[in-house]
């Protein structure tokens, strides 16, 4: 990826921002005469306050919003509520797919064989637990009354940025999510696209469907498959074969040894084009989609809605999204710089950037940007924020895995008084 990308993209969020009230998708429908009036929330304080990860209360980031770009003055919850429900969660949406619109086109993004590796993976989101929330996006839990959204992202595994992401009922299955990724991904143009999934993936149609496509896929079976397992006690590596419709499909089931255990993947890739070895490298990659997940969730607070309607909660979705993708592609630089530097030290593990420090230096320096008309400022600005990633980093410490416990609940998430998810 070409360094600098981070600039790119948060130029790209500051120009679009400043365009807002320009835009015909801007204005939910009945209310087109919105913010044509003088108001303290302006379209554009609106849609930054909106863009900005929750870390606050939602009085909090006012009070430091309006300190900082309202002349000390700021707005109530009520009033912020209330104008949020004008503006369009389509047009949050733009500002994701305008970035990753930037980030496909750059000619310099790596390949594995030509082909564009991309992770798949869904995550259930926790709602306020308000009727509306309810009748869309449903419940979870022992008792289904725990509102919960189903969420789903398309990472590249090379790039480390995520150009599509989802969101939908909890009655969807992430295989309905796949299907929009599909969508999205043949829409960008992408070339070649290898799709990687967990177990929750595999079906004959989803196989059918991604050749008809032209995707590549690296799936993990389930035990639901073992009509197909019980094929591969004597052999690591066989081709199947079925019609349906007229059409004959290949794929290949490949046996991976994991020293106490083997697990099973189902690709459409030849010998040729992928050895068993190589499958079993690309599966791996794909847990750098669930440590995505763990950014947005942990870093930038995806749960921690403001709002209790379906508007703000679809808002504030693709405006952490976005904010994800720009903080990754500072972070992804830092990361080069600092392995270019490894050689240089004495230490004993490789380094990478700190994440949550990274997080705190490029959200504030970005709303400074988003309001000052010197380019030479935001220039500097930028320039402040990648030397501060790349001189904050953390040890990769290899082969750790500790034992996973309940999360303590965190009290300032309004989340966190429903029963827990099952």
């Amino acid at each position: 990826m070409i360094k600098g990308m981070g600039r790119r993209v948060a130029e790209l969020i500051r120009s679009k921002i400043m365009r807002c009230k320009e835009s015909s998708t801007f204005r939910a429908q009945g209310y087109e005469n919105a913010f044509t009036r003088d108001r303290k929330l302006t379209a554009e304080r609106m849609v930054s306050m909106i863009i900005e990860p929750a870390k606050q209360s939602l009085q909090a980031r006012l009070k430091e919003f309006g300190e900082k770009f309202m002349d000390g003055d700021y707005a109530t919850k009520q009033a912020f509520s209330k104008q949020r429900q004008f503006i369009r969660p389509e047009y949050i949406r733009e500002y994701y797919d305008e970035s990753v619109e930037l980030l496909v086109s750059d000619g310099k993004l790596e390949t594995f064989k030509g082909m564009r590796l991309i992770g798949v993976d869904g995550s259930r989101l926790a709602c306020e637990n308000t009727p509306e929330l309810i009748a869309e996006f449903g419940c979870s839990g022992p008792k289904k009354d725990a509102c919960t959204a189903l969420s789903s992202v398309a990472y590249d595994l090379m790039a480390h940025v995520a150009i599509d992401c989802q969101i939908g009922s909890y009655s969807l299955s992430e295989r309905d999510l796949l299907d929009r990724h599909m969508n999205r991904i043949e829409t960008l143009g992408i070339e070649k696209p290898c799709i990687i999934g967990d177990r929750g993936y595999p079906s004959y149609d989803l196989i059918e469907t991604m050749i008809d496509r032209g995707f590549s896929f690296v799936l993990r079976l389930s035990e639901a498959w073992k009509n197909v397992i019980s094929w591969m006690h004597d052999t690591d590596d066989k081709e199947f074969q079925y019609e349906y419709k007229g059409k004959t499909y290949l794929f290949r089931c490949l046996k991976i040894d994991l020293g106490n255990k083997y697990e099973y993947l189902v690709t459409n890739l030849d010998r040729a084009t992928l050895s068993l070895d190589e499958a079993k490298y690309l599966y791996s990659q794909r847990w750098d989609v669930e440590t995505f997940f763990g950014f947005v969730k942990t870093e930038l607070e995806l749960e921690n809605f403001s709002g209790k309607t379906k508007n703000a909660v679809l808002q504030e979705f693709y405006a952490t999204m976005t904010i994800a993708n720009m903080c990754l592609c500072f972070v992804n630089d830092a990361d080069e710089a600092i392995a270019a530097n490894q050689e240089n030290t004495k230490r004993i593990y490789e380094h990478q950037a700190n994440r949550r420090l990274s997080v705190g230096q490029i959200v504030p320096k970005f709303l400074e940007c988003v309001f000052s008309d010197s380019e030479r400022k935001r220039n500097r600005l930028w320039k402040e924020v990648e030397k501060y990633c790349e001189r904050f980093s953390e040890p990769i410490r290899p082969g750790r895995n500790p034992q996973r416990k309940q999360p303590r609940d965190k009290k300032f998430y309004a989340n966190a008084r429903k029963s827990r998810l099952s």
